[in-house]
């Protein structure tokens, strides 16, 4: 399948689009063929967005390569500088809220935003995930589509690899910036990139492909549990409340699987599993009085946190 037809297939024709750009190969080969879509009117209304996260001596030459490059491909282009502390734990959480901050300010209703996440990045992020513990929700590795604010997240090459977008980047003989932040091991998915991930691959071969056959085939079966889920427990997943008594019944596993849909719907960071068997066991393994009360954080702050309480029958799950 060419790159054009994964984008073409993925994104709304009709729909404003803007580009994260960040001037490397993978965001040059997406904006690139965006533009070349955008010319023969196949999509409207094309922008790049590019984010100066201001963590290298370079950022500024990067905006200013991101600028010019728009300039020569007549492509609308808008940079955004963010401040991120170096001094902080989790700098490459810090620079993803900061992102994700700006592009939903940036969305209107049925507006889209482009990234250019491809197969690779599916691997190395199941395998962050497996590191620090993960359940289904988290082998289902990248969604394609996704809302944020009042438009929609779309990441068009997620079956495409690294070396996919370098063929197309040489064949258009296309200019790109070399991220020097890249080779800091101290952030982790660079430590997984660069240490780690080499030497999977040369005893197994093809292995982002196949952890990507493995994330497509756990996100399916997280989708027909949350069909399932959806259909018999609407009220519940809207209200975020839950009738104790009605659920007495109900094996724990589902209704665990109840209350991360329903936070999930609710945009509240999900509790670890210790977290999650302290409300069972509090909420209902046995009878909670209304000063019974647990709640949680996710300590990089990408979600809120949520809290869960009792007043009388209904168990209340709320955000923080």
């Amino acid at each position: 399948m060419s790159l054009s037809t994964n984008l073409l297939d993925a994104l709304s024709p009709e729909s404003k689009t803007f580009v994260a750009f960040s001037g490397g190969l993978d965001s040059t080969a997406l904006l690139f063929l965006c533009n070349e879509a955008f010319k023969q009117k196949k999509i409207r209304n094309l922008k790049a967005i590019h984010i100066n996260h201001n963590l290298s001596n370079n950022s500024d030459n990067w905006q200013q390569h991101c600028e010019s490059f728009c300039r020569s491909n007549n492509i609308e282009f808008e940079s955004f500088t963010v401040e991120v502390s170096k001094n902080r734990s989790s700098i490459e959480s810090q620079a993803r809220q900061a992102r994700y901050k700006i592009f939903e300010s940036l969305l209107d209703e049925n507006d889209q935003i482009l990234l250019a996440h491809h197969r690779n990045d599916i691997f190395e992020t199941i395998l962050l995930r497996l590191f620090r513990g993960t359940g289904v929700d988290g082998l289902s590795g990248l969604n394609e589509k996704r809302s944020l604010g009042k438009g929609e997240i779309i990441r068009p090459f997620l079956n495409l690899s690294k070396s996919d977008l370098k063929i197309y980047i040489d064949e258009n003989d296309l200019p790109f910036v070399e991220d020097d932040t890249n080779s800091n091991n101290d952030f982790d998915r660079n430590f997984l990139r660069n240490e780690i991930v080499p030497h999977l691959e040369k005893r197994w071969s093809k292995l982002s492909e196949k952890v990507a056959f493995t994330s497509l085939t756990a996100d399916k079966k997280k989708l027909s549990l949350d069909y399932m889920l959806e259909k018999n427990f609407k009220k519940e997943i809207s209200t975020g409340i839950i009738k104790r008594t009605n659920f007495v019944e109900i094996p724990s596993f589902l209704l665990e699987e109840l209350i991360r849909l329903m936070l999930r719907k609710k945009n509240i960071a999900l509790p670890s599993q210790k977290v999650l068997s302290e409300i069972m066991n509090v909420f209902f393994h046995k009878k909670p009085s209304n000063e019974s009360y647990v709640e949680w954080s996710r300590k990089d702050g990408e979600q809120v946190g949520g809290k869960v309480f009792s007043e009388h029958n209904d168990v209340i799950f709320k955000k923080k």
